[in-house]
């Protein structure tokens, strides 16, 4: 237990913890100016102004607020919680006090994994916070954003549990602490940045070689848009700000073509998402490479000679 709780204190130090709050609000309080000054405007309508919050608040926030700073953030920590150990000598020191070497995994996990949790619920508090306060929003759109909280802590925890768990084993298997880094670094900006970049680039080789098995932006954007869509029905609109960067959406098949020639308008459908994987299948694997991991990690940490 003890361990569990100076681990717990290192990985939420006040000043580092406090560095990283600012550096996580400087998105959502740009993005606060811009639907005050800019999409809230007398001449814009409640609707569109719906639309448009909505779909930028979700795409900050798994971009954001729970994307590339948050999940770096907390892999680079996790990475050196036994890299560190090792380094320094005092894993040995450990295992000379007779606490079994899977206790020890596990206690640090958990450490990890609780602080993950508190500093993601604060980010998402405070993103709702900052927003909602500088924008000057209607109670329509604040209430609706609210509804989205519960959605997006769910998917928080299951993002908390899959990074911490790599995070230990990469820790294990790479000796150079800086060399896991930027292993862990480069598969989560595989996954926000460059994997929904070009996608489009590839859209002919997509389904002819089954990309979409190793494409990990489409499996966490879909499992993001399940726990999302179920606070607010996603309009056409928020959807096509959302396919930004989450490559899940058929956009192709967003304009009722036959309103348009009628109308003369464009006339917007609610955007198909593509139906490669089975949602429940890829929550499933996901959550089994998280529980690997961490049994592997354990595993190597028995294993390896401790002098």
């Amino acid at each position: 237990m003890v361990l569990i709780v100076n681990t717990f204190r290192n990985l939420l130090k006040w000043k580092s913890t406090l560095i990283y709050l600012v550096i996580v609000s400087i998105v959502p309080t740009i993005l606060s100016f811009v639907l005050r000054y800019e999409i809230y405007k007398d001449t814009n309508t409640l609707t569109n102004q719906l639309n448009t919050t909505v779909g930028i608040y979700y795409i900050v926030v798994f971009m954001w607020v729970l994307g590339i700073p948050f999940l770096l953030n907390n892999a680079a920590k996790g990475i050196g919680l036994i890299a560190n150990e090792i380094s320094d000598g005092t894993l040995g020191l450990l295992v000379s006090m007779k606490i079994a070497r899977t206790k020890i995994i596990f206690y640090k996990w958990l450490a990890l994994f609780l602080s993950m949790l508190i500093i993601g619920v604060i980010s998402i508090l405070l993103n709702y916070t900052i927003i909602t306060i500088l924008s000057n929003m209607s109670d329509n759109i604040k209430v609706i954003l609210a509804e989205s909280i519960p959605g997006l802590v769910k998917y928080m925890v299951f993002l908390c549990f899959i990074i911490s768990s790599l995070s230990i084993l990469i820790s294990l298997i790479v000796k150079s602490r800086v060399n896991a880094i930027i292993i862990i670094t480069v598969f989560i900006i595989l996954i926000f940045l460059i994997m929904p970049l070009f996608k489009n680039f590839l859209m002919g080789y997509y389904d002819k070689y089954y990309l979409y098995y190793l494409d990990f932006n489409y499996h966490f954007s879909l499992i993001y848009y399940n726990f999302i869509s179920g606070a607010s029905n996603l309009t056409p609109d928020s959807q096509g700000i959302l396919s930004i960067f989450m490559g899940i959406f058929n956009m192709e098949q967003a304009v009722d073509l036959d309103m348009m020639m009628i109308t003369g308008k464009k006339f917007l459908l609610t955007v198909p998402v593509y139906d490669y994987l089975s949602l429940k299948i890829i929550f499933f694997v996901w959550i089994l490479v998280g529980v690997l991991s961490l049994g592997v990690a354990m595993r190597i940490l028995v294993k390896r000679d401790i002098s």
